[in-house]
């Protein structure tokens, strides 16, 4: 089959955990036999800056890896404000509608990955234009993350959105989606369940594995023996740290580091709220080269998880399969019958603490520190479990199917 996958992300973007989804499915369905193309726009995430090789530019063709690639503009910013966000996310659904004409061959599927909603109507036109099936890969249930995260507040432009949310969801071929509980919440809103599959998002079990803790990434932190948590990723504001800071505070005099890796738009106040408090026991650090990224979760006593309770019902964070590959227990702050809570519960493999809690984050932090073996199984656990359910070529194949599958209905 013939596929043209959409994303706004793809490489050299490294932190943007769509990018790497993206090339993975891309690599895997052309190692399966299937000609896979990608449609995507120029490099410049986090940053909000085009990549330098890429500026100045508002179409190209190149290869990537072995992939063939139509890059096109965006308007590129790092702002999480209304305005900039939606011509970020609007200009890249214009541009990737008229680069999607051009392409070739025709594919035989689009699959779309969301967000932006916005995609979606490219989605749906293109697939008209090019005769093409179109399924959407659902990574946040939007207008609600928007507005959750507060980036979305006019009672208009919510009821829009909703509006083509639903369009959307009528208009495509068929729909994937990263947890049960958002496959519920499309269901309460009219989608026929038939249309809708939970492919859950995945690591690389041969480059996240489970290692010593005692690695380079450990030795700089300088723990000197202190329990450690480690939390990596982005700093945003469903992020949902401040609890943590909480935490270190009532811990300041007991043998625990908080390390808090990564970079956003909320790591400024954090910053200075630790400095407020005086405490020396949190460490913040850069995002890490991609190449390191295994070392940094290994280094880890426990692996942290944390969004916002509002967050938390539409988003489900990937990097907690990255955490479960590399086999360490894992601390998950989280509302009660969140995606999040079930996985950790299903799998046993840690803790989970309520949001907005710091005193109950204490607490688990100390149980977990007398507790080391239990600690261990509950790593040992995590690593199983993934391989079980969440591994990158159980993953794929399910998506392979999926199309296959939808292919296959429309002749």
């Amino acid at each position: 089959m013939r596929v043209l996958v959409v994303s706004p992300h793809y490489k050299p973007e490294e932190v943007a955990a769509a990018a790497t989804f993206v090339q993975e499915i891309a690599v895997d369905l052309t190692a399966m036999g299937h000609d896979v193309s990608v449609l995507t726009a120029f490099p410049n995430y986090p940053t909000g800056k085009i990549f330098e090789p890429y500026r100045g530019k508002v179409f190209q063709r190149e290869n990537y890896s072995g992939i063939p690639l139509t890059r096109v503009w965006i308007y590129a910013t790092a702002s999480k404000r209304f305005w900039p966000r939606l011509l970020n996310f609007g200009s890249f659904s214009v541009t990737a509608l008229l680069g999607g004409l051009v392409t070739r061959p025709r594919p035989d599927a689009l699959y779309v990955m969301m967000p932006p909603l916005t995609l979606g109507i490219t989605g749906v036109l293109l697939g008209i234009a090019r005769r093409a099936r179109v399924v959407i890969n659902v990574q946040d249930i939007h207008p609600y993350a928007a507005v959750a995260t507060g980036v979305l507040k006019n009672k208009r432009a919510i009821r829009f959105f909703e509006w083509l949310e639903k369009w959307i969801y009528r208009h495509v071929d068929h729909i994937v989606v990263i947890s049960r509980g958002f496959r519920d919440n499309l269901i309460e809103k009219g989608t026929p369940p038939d249309k809708i599959s939970v492919v859950s998002n995945w690591a690389d079990p041969d480059f996240i594995t489970p290692g010593p803790r005692e690695n380079s990434f450990r030795q700089q932190l300088g723990a000197d023996g202190r329990f450690t948590l480690v939390y990596s990723g982005g700093l945003t504001h469903n992020s949902n740290l401040e609890p943590v800071l909480g935490a270190a505070d009532l811990l300041r005099d007991e043998p625990f580091e908080f390390v808090i890796v990564g970079d956003g738009v909320r790591k400024a106040d954090l910053q200075v709220m630790a400095a407020e408090k005086h405490l020396d026991n949190v460490r913040f650090l850069p995002f890490q080269p991609l190449e390191r990224f295994p070392d940094v979760l290994r280094a880890a006593d426990m692996n942290l998880v944390t969004l916002s309770a509002q967050a938390a019902l539409v988003s489900v964070p990937s990097k907690i399969f990255k955490q479960m590959a590399a086999g360490r227990p894992i601390l998950a702050i989280t509302a009660h019958d969140t995606e999040i809570e079930r996985l950790v519960s299903d799998a046993n493999c840690g803790l989970t603490v309520e949001p907005d809690d710091p005193s109950g984050l204490a607490e688990a932090l100390r149980w977990a520190a007398d507790h080391p073996e239990e600690c261990a199984r509950q790593g040992v656990q995590a690593r199983q479990y993934f391989e079980q359910y969440h591994s990158r070529a159980l993953c794929v194949k399910q998506l392979e199917a999926i199309l296959q599958q939808t292919i296959a209905h429309s002749h």
